[in-house]
C-alpha cells in the first residue's frame, strides 16, 4: 500500500512540474496547479515544498527568471518584451527581481554575458576559424509523443539516474526495441541555472499508448522548424557545441527562437561506443 501511495504521488507531481513548465508564461494560481494534482490547495503547499525542496512561488519565480536570462543570454529581444513574457506586467518589477535573484540588473547582465561564457570557454584551446564553423541543417519536424523521466542535478548525474530509471521500466515492457529513437532535454541553461537544480529529462519514443507509472510520464515533444547540428565526441564536450550553436550560429543566421526545450537525439549506443564515436544531434527550435 505505501509502494503504491507513493507512485500514485510521484504520478501526481509530475503532471504539476509539466504543466507548470509548459505554461510559464501564463497566469499560473495555486488553484489551477494543484487540480492538476487532484489535490486540495490548502494542503498543496506544503506537499509541493516537501517533493521539491521550494515554495510553490519560489519555484516559478525562479524558473520564470531563469528563463528571462537564458532570453538575455541568448536573444536580442527587449527587456520590456522579456519582462513580460516572464509574467511581470513592467520592466521595472522584472529588473527588481531579476537583481534580487542574479546580484544584478537585466541590462547588467546582458552587457557582461562574455563574463559568463569564460568559465566554459577559458580552458579551450585555441582552434583555427574554419574548425569552428558548424555544419547546420533546418528540418521541419513532427512532433514526437514520449515516455519521459525528470532527474535533478549536474547534468552529467542527472541523466545516468534518469536513463537507468526510464530503462529499468521500459526494459521488461519491451519498449527498448531497435526502432526507438532516444532523446535528451535539458531544460536549463547550466550558466544560468546553479547545477544542484538543473533538469534533464531522458525520453523515448513511442508508438502505441503506454500508461505512465511513477516517476515515468509521458510528453510531447513539439513539431516545427529546428537548426539541427551534429556533434561527433563525448557528451562532456556537449557544452562547447551548444555555445558555438548559440554563440555563433544563432546571431549570424538571422533565425530567432522558439519557446520550446531544444533536445539531444543519441544516435549510438554510448554502451557499445568508444566515447570520441559518439554521434548526438542537437535540436534547436527556430522560428
Amino acid at each position: 500500500m505505501r509502494e503504491d501511495t507513493i507512485t500514485d504521488y510521484d504520478e501526481r507531481m509530475n503532471r504539476v512540474l509539466a504543466y507548470i513548465q509548459q505554461n510559464l508564461d501564463q497566469s499560473l494560481s495555486l488553484e489551477t496547479i494543484a487540480a492538476q494534482a487532484c489535490f486540495s490547495p490548502f494542503h498543496f503547499h506544503r506537499i509541493f515544498s516537501a517533493y521539491v525542496n521550494e515554495t510553490l512561488n519560489g519555484y516559478v519565480r525562479r524558473l520564470r527568471l531563469e528563463s528571462a536570462a537564458a532570453r538575455l543570454y541568448h536573444s536580442h529581444g527587449s527587456i520590456a518584451e522579456i519582462a513580460l513574457s516572464a509574467g511581470y506586467e513592467t520592466p521595472g518589477a522584472f529588473s527588481k527581481a531579476f537583481k534580487q535573484h542574479f546580484g544584478m540588473n537585466p541590462s547588467g547582465f546582458r552587457k557582461q554575458r562574455s563574463v559568463y561564457e569564460r568559465p566554459a570557454m577559458g580552458n579551450l584551446k585555441p582552434v583555427k576559424r574554419e574548425e569552428q564553423i558548424m555544419d547546420v541543417e533546418i528540418r521541419e519536424l513532427e512532433e514526437m509523443e514520449v515516455l519521459y523521466v525528470c532527474k535533478t542535478g549536474a547534468y552529467e548525474k542527472a541523466a545516468c539516474a534518469a536513463w537507468r530509471t526510464l530503462c529499468f521500466f521500459a526494459g521488461p515492457r519491451r519498449l527498448l526495441t531497435p526502432q526507438t529513437t532516444f532523446v535528451g532535454i535539458g531544460l536549463d541553461d547550466p550558466k544560468v541555472t546553479p547545477a544542484e537544480k538543473l533538469r534533464y529529462n531522458a525520453c523515448i519514443s513511442i508508438d502505441h499508448p503506454v500508461t505512465p507509472r511513477g516517476k515515468v510520464g509521458l510528453q510531447t515533444i513539439a513539431g516545427g522548424r529546428y537548426a539541427v547540428f551534429l556533434h561527433k565526441g563525448p557528451y562532456t564536450d556537449l557544452s562547447q557545441a551548444y555555445d558555438k550553436a548559440y554563440g555563433k550560429w544563432l546571431p549570424e543566421s538571422g533565425e530567432e527562437l522558439r519557446e520550446v526545450p531544444c533536445f539531444e537525439l543519441y544516435l549510438n549506443d554510448a554502451r557499445k561506443t568508444p566515447p570520441e564515436e559518439l554521434l548526438t544531434e542537437i535540436h534547436v527550435p527556430i522560428k
